[in-house]
């Protein structure tokens, strides 16, 4: 299992940074009580400044980004971490959701965290990344975390915030790994059938578009064979 965070730290020790690693120790924790394999990366976002403006302004997407886009591609995991500024997550963090390819996320669990001065801000993740994360056709699990300055400056408040570092991690791998073992279920099906199973259903006529084969004892309303014409009824 590969774990990407994609992280906004805005100096080399910020809360932001703290927060993301924290999430993804508990991450890979919580992938080997389940038995997983976890390989971890990291992208601080703040390297691709440059790139992103570029991007944003013209349109070309430099060699950085396009590394960067294609581990998120590769990735099984995400994990999403930026500072709040303003009621909402840092512009630099959401360019470059913006930028990335629309599917990019598609299928893949993802867990937001965020960072703020006050726990009003608390709220930033929910409002402005899950649905921008969502349009991307990622699955993003239903606690996010949000680390106010008091989480870390309390022995109580870091308590609190691990208990929900663990629960988010615990619903991300969870996740995961449910959606591996579909996919597994799934391919190991089509292995099994033989290599004409199923193309019948594809077919038209006797099968409806996606249904079951039809009983031609059985009379369908909606046959337009069995329909009167508009024009014959005014006749009549």
């Amino acid at each position: 299992m590969r774990i990407l965070s994609i992280t906004t730290s805005l100096s080399e020790d910020s809360t932001t940074l703290k927060l993301s690693n924290k999430i993804i120790a508990a991450a890979t924790s919580a992938a080997d009580d389940a038995g997983l394999s976890a390989e971890t990366e990291h992208i601080n976002v703040r390297n691709l400044s440059s790139d992103l403006t570029d991007m944003a302004l013209t349109g070309f997407r430099s060699e950085n980004l396009e590394e960067a886009f294609a581990k998120v591609a590769e990735a099984d995991v995400i994990v999403t971490v930026a500072p709040v500024y303003k009621v909402a997550p840092v512009g630099l963090h959401t360019l470059f959701w913006q930028l990335i390819d629309e599917k990019a996320l598609a299928n893949k669990p993802v867990l937001i965290g965020s960072t703020g001065g006050t726990p009003r801000h608390s709220m930033a993740g929910e409002t402005v990344l899950r649905p921008m994360l969502s349009y991307l056709k990622g699955i993003v699990v239903p606690t996010t975390i949000f680390a106010a300055t008091d989480d870390w400056g309390s022995v109580e408040g870091g308590r609190n915030l691990n208990a929900r570092i663990a629960q988010a991690s615990d619903e991300l791998i969870g996740l995961a790994a449910s959606l591996h073992s579909v996919a597994a279920d799934s391919a190991a099906d089509n292995a099994d059938k033989p290599d004409d199973a199923g193309a019948a259903s594809a077919t038209t006529g006797e099968f409806g578009s996606r249904g079951a084969r039809r009983d031609p004892s059985i009379n369908d309303e909606f046959d337009p064979e069995l329909i009167t014409p508009f024009a014959q009824l005014l006749e009549g």
